[in-house]
């Protein structure tokens, strides 16, 4: 696999992760226990964060592909 190839897999699969969550917020409201709404409400922010990073990185990392081709 290139690296363009590689980049591409990565935020694609970021993409996909992103979409999924976005199921899993509405819902959460609805569960009974505040402890388990509040956990899954930060480990949601702290796996957004993370994907986030990681779409920065592979960013950096396209736009750097791009300047070598220059």
């Amino acid at each position: 696999m290139e690296q363009q190839e590689a980049v591409q897999a990565i935020q694609d699969a970021c993409a996909a992760i992103a979409r999924e969550m976005m199921k899993i917020t509405p819902a959460v409201p609805s569960l009974q226990d505040e402890k388990a709404k509040e956990k899954i409400f930060k480990t949601l922010y702290e796996l957004t964060a993370n994907v986030e990073t990681i779409k920065k990185q592979v960013g950096k990392l396209d736009k750097s592909d791009d300047t070598i081709l220059l």
